[in-house]
């Protein structure tokens, strides 16, 4: 007799705990028996030594029970980072999975994945100022001093949005010293990127300003059966902050804005036979057809579509930061606007005309309009008890004005407002007012042991309307505590235990003419972070388990009715493992592996849009959809000293995404893939010169999968390669 999910879970969690108890045991027994490497001393302490902000408190990253991913400037230079899909190459259990349009991406957190038309599962936040829109996380990482990741729920801080974890951004800040930067790269497809940034005083140590920006622009990678390139684009960008030190009152202002043009709707119908007739449908594990790979996105048929796609966007994004330091505790204030405008028009049907399938486009104007309000009050480091307070204030409207009609017919050169057949003509009007209070507190009860609680209150109130459709007026407020309580021991300077237990929570919404509930999840973990061979080495490890209800689940449908919506999976249970470890033997070598598990097991679903046709018992006990089983990465830095003024740097990093499914059924599945990138570049003081390559062997596969009427799927990104020059003063 087979075990139940619930038996399948503890053994799960047994084993893994065991195991890394064991690891946990070896590591330190060779620490004990082996000593550092004389000549690294100061440049491994480095390595144990980060300070992170994440938590809205600078605390030691060694010391912070949580199971966090750093990646600081070096790093994201070194490997050529320049947005979210790079620095996720690096980073165990989190996926990026790119969708219909450019700016669009859904990120995979511990199990936790977004859902078109709700909230994202993942906090974004830059400069201690959460953004309020996905959008935001796409455009191009400039001048960053680190990017912190939390895995875990984060809403005692964070709130709705970060039931999966929080992605903290911290940029250089101006100083007294002038500061400039200048990158100009080139690359296939005659892409090209220009990025800089110049900051330093207007007043010596009071007034400090920074204006940065980028150029690119490209041909797009991705061709079509014709030859055609199909992912073209073309962006601007410029960002300029304020910042104002006077004694105990510190501020901070910016505001950015970017234009551009890209792709959209690239998707295309993957064929198989049914008695020798080809039928668009993906390959399953039954039926009487020839099979079809999801992952053959090169052929099979390939991008067909006969009106080529295209977006269009408009970024605004401001913040304020004011701080105020008292004796006991210091007040912070801190505002941010976000506004999207964005517009795609392009194929809907995925295909060149053909019988059987209607033809169809799309035209899709939305806008998003964020402003968020939050007041801190938090209390110095100094003493046993630690606390922070706060409250936090969000408006937000969202309009889309959703067309979708029969094709005129002129290939290629579709242009918005084309359309005068309809097949859906809704235009959806979402806004929410949201509340919250928190509050955080930890206290050392001696001085190996700390136990710390949060609490936040969360209140959203979300009405939708489509004002072309008399009496579709819904409105609904979600309500939730989210508490957290951890517990941490420190053996030693190097040696830290923790154990946590946390509420999740993510609000519902509405899609297209349907609401989809909250999700709640009850989130259990323990780890643990060490460091080795007198701080050249970190090796941090954390399991944990997840009761997660009413996961958030999208789904487009595009024939034989067009259909949009989110549904609800009523109970899943998540178990998962991270372990990553950081090391720099010699001063000029530093090394780094990781590795994330999750097993996910759908315990209980009800009869929902996605579920038709599909036998619910026999669902119990599948997979969720777009969650690997498994991430590996790893990355390699040598630096090779070649004189006294120049040097060498090799750079490689792999990252493995074990095979996940699509569907409910588990029936459509993308395989394991392997992506590897690398850099070389020739450094000499204040310049560097090098190349670069991105998915080094070309790997290709499906990032995204229609799984309901005609099928589609969404190609990832070929291989991509250049050269670069680059200045520092």
């Amino acid at each position: 007799m087979g075990m139940s999910s619930h038996a399948r879970r503890r053994s799960f969690l047994g084993e893994t705990a065991t195991a890394a108890l064991i690891a946990l045991a070896s590591a330190q027994g060779v620490s004990a028996q082996v000593a550092a490497p004389e000549q690294d001393t100061e440049a491994s302490t480095a390595i144990g030594d980060i300070v992170v902000t994440a938590t809205k408190r600078a605390t030691k990253l060694q010391d912070l029970p949580e199971s966090i991913k750093v990646i600081d400037s070096v790093q994201l230079e070194n490997s050529n980072v320049q947005n979210l899909r790079g620095f996720v190459q690096l980073t165990p259990n989190l996926l990026v999975r790119e969708t219909f349009r450019s700016n669009e991406t859904f990120l995979t957190m511990r199990g936790i994945s977004s859902a078109q038309g709700a909230l994202p599962p993942v906090a974004f936040v830059v400069d201690g100022i959460q953004l309020g829109s996905n959008d935001f996380i796409n455009q191009d990482l400039l001048d960053i001093e680190r990017i912190e990741v939390l895995r875990g729920p984060q809403g005692a801080l964070y709130g709705q949005g970060a039931i999966a974890g929080a992605i903290n951004v911290v940029t250089k800040q101006p100083t007294n010293d002038l500061s400039i930067n200048a990158k100009a790269s080139y690359g296939n497809a005659d892409t090209m990127r220009f990025a800089g940034s110049v900051g330093g005083a207007i007043v010596e140590d009071t007034l400090f300003a920074k204006v940065s920006g980028y150029y690119k622009r490209s041909d797009g990678l991705i061709r079509n059966n014709a030859g055609t390139r199909i992912t073209p684009y073309e962006q601007g960008y410029v960002r300029g902050q304020l910042n104002y030190e006077s004694g105990d009152f510190h501020g901070y202002l910016f505001g950015s804005y970017t234009k551009g043009n890209g792709n959209c709707c690239i998707q295309d119908i993957v064929n198989k036979r049914q008695n020798g007739v080809i039928v668009p449908g993906f390959r399953t594990l039954t039926g009487a057809y020839t099979l079809v790979d999801v992952d053959d996105v090169t052929g099979n048929p390939g991008p067909t579509s006969n009106v080529l796609g295209k977006s269009w966007e408009r970024f605004r994004n401001a913040g304020l930061k004011l701080e105020y330091d008292f004796d006991p505790f210091s007040v912070s204030l801190v505002s941010g606007y976000n506004y999207v405008r964005q517009r795609i028009y392009g194929d809907a049907d995925y295909t060149a005309p053909s019988a059987g399938i209607t033809q169809l486009v799309q035209d899709i104007p939305f806008t998003t309009r964020v402003f968020n309000q939050e007041l801190r009050v938090t209390s110095r480091d100094t003493g046993p008890f630690k606390w922070l307070i706060g409250a936090f204030y969000q408006k937000r409207r969202e309009v889309q004005d959703i067309a979708v009609g029969l094709d005129p017919g002129a290939p290629l050169n579709q242009r918005p407002g084309s359309i005068s057949t309809f097949v859906l003509r809704q235009n959806n009007v979402t806004r929410s007012t949201s509340y919250a209070f928190y509050a955080n507190a930890s206290y050392d009860i001696t001085n190996r042991l700390q136990l710390s609680g949060a609490f936040r209150y969360d209140r959203d109130r979300q009405s939708a309307v489509n004002t072309l459709a008399a009496g579709s007026n819904k409105a609904h407020t979600f309500t939730q505590p989210q508490p957290k309580v951890q517990l941490s021991y420190k053996f030693n300077k190097d040696l830290l235990v923790y154990s946590s237990y946390s509420i999740g929570f993510r609000s519902g919404g509405y899609s297209q003419n349907s609401a989809f509930d909250n999700e709640l999840t009850k989130n259990y973990e323990i780890g643990f972070k060490s460091t080795l061979f007198d701080g050249a080495a970190v090796l941090n490890a954390a399991i944990f388990h997840i009761d997660y209800q009413n996961q958030q689940i999208s789904f487009v449908q595009l024939q034989p009715v067009v259909l949009r919506q989110v549904v609800n999976i009523d109970k899943t249970g998540i178990d998962g493992l991270e372990v990553e470890l950081t090391a720099k033997p010699t001063e000029n070598l530093t090394v780094s592996a990781g590795v994330g598990v999750v097993n996910t097991t759908i315990e209980a679903i009800s009869a929902n849009a996605l579920t038709t046709g599909l036998d619910l018992n026999a669902l119990i006990g599948n997979k969720s959809p777009l969650v690997p089983p498994i991430t590996l990465n790893g990355s390699i830095d040598y630096v090779m000293p070649l004189s006294d003024n120049y040097s060498l740097l090799f750079h490689g990093d792999y990252r493995r995404e074990g095979g996940y499914n699509f569907d409910l059924a588990n029936t459509i599945r993308t395989g394991t893939q392997d992506l590897i990138n690398g850099k070389i570049a020739l450094q000499t003081g204040r310049w560097q010169a090098g190349i670069w390559a991105n998915n080094l062997t070309n790997n290709r596969y499906a990032t995204n999968v229609g799984v309901t009427g005609i099928p589609y799927r969404y190609p990832n990104q070929p291989r991509s390669y250049g050269v670069e020059l680059s200045f520092k003063l």
